[in-house]
């Protein structure tokens, strides 16, 4: 399963040129997370001219109503929407960590799954560890586990017929302040090597909150871009810290010895 994923990952493009009448196309592939996320996204903003859920706050309402009015068609909307996005991504401030809760996708995953020991070496997979919302594809216990770091957790119990019996609280997760304070202290992306911002990086837990009883604090938190988290739960890197210093750790298939490399802050002066 994991290694499906990363196949899917390492199989992504976007292409982008321009006609020969100077129009510019687009081609692109995803794998299935961040396809879901592109796809909930123009959801988000398209859902009331394709029969989406009926609006009773007077706003959202509104909202609906102006879209559904909108001269322009689906597909125009779409793409106006998308050039848009980058507009908004450049006037943004670098120094400013995003990727918060994302709700509109959501992993879907039992308790038993989830405090499942891990398996022997050798050992068959499980058929499936959880799924994205409307995706019926499973994904691996490495996303799930990285998902539950970014996005936090939201139990459900139901009782023997299905029925839902007790919603829990939202747990787990960074405060915008602690990852403001994340964003001066880290610099950006703490992998070694890697020059993205504090814009482009998502807030780690260095212990893990479920199976190593890490808390949400500034100590147990560091930044990290996209591709670099992705690769560090799919590997099996791991990042400790010693006092006030963070350190990488490979998995023993890249150095056996497993050698500690020094991630020091990317903000100047730090």
């Amino acid at each position: 399963m994991a290694a499906r994923e990363k196949q899917a990952h390492d199989d992504r493009y976007l292409k982008v040129y321009r006609l020969s009448n100077d129009n510019v196309r687009l081609n692109g592939l995803f794998a299935p997370e961040d396809g879901e996320f592109v796809l909930s996204t123009f959801d988000s903003i398209t859902s009331p001219r394709r029969g989406g859920v009926r609006f009773v706050d007077p706003e959202r309402a509104a909202w609906a109503q102006k879209m559904q009015d909108d001269p322009r068609s689906t597909e125009q909307i779409n793409t106006d929407s998308l050039v848009q996005l980058p507009k908004v991504a450049g006037e943004a401030d670098p120094g400013r960590v995003f990727g918060g809760r994302r709700p509109a996708v959501r992993v879907i995953v039992t308790e038993k799954a989830l405090t499942a020991e891990p398996a022997e070496p050798g050992a068959a997979e499980p058929a499936a560890h959880g799924q994205i919302e409307g995706n019926p594809v499973p994904i691996s216990q490495e996303t799930i586990d990285r998902l539950l770091r970014d996005t936090g957790t939201r139990g459900i119990k139901f009782d023997d017929i299905g029925q839902i019996i007790n919603v829990g609280r939202d747990e787990r997760l960074f405060t915008e302040a602690e990852r403001a304070t994340m964003a001066v202290r880290d610099g950006g992306c703490l992998w070694v090597g890697c020059d993205r911002s504090p814009a482009w990086s998502e807030a780690h837990h260095i212990n893990d909150w479920l199976t190593d009883s890490g808390d949400t604090n500034l100590a147990d938190g560091v930044l990290l871009c996209h591709p670099h988290h992705l690769l560090l739960h799919n590997q099996h890197w791991k990042i400790t810290r010693t006092g006030t210093q963070h350190w990488l750790r490979p998995p023993v298939e890249n150095d056996p010895e497993q050698t500690l490399i020094a991630l020091p802050s990317k903000a100047v002066g730090l």
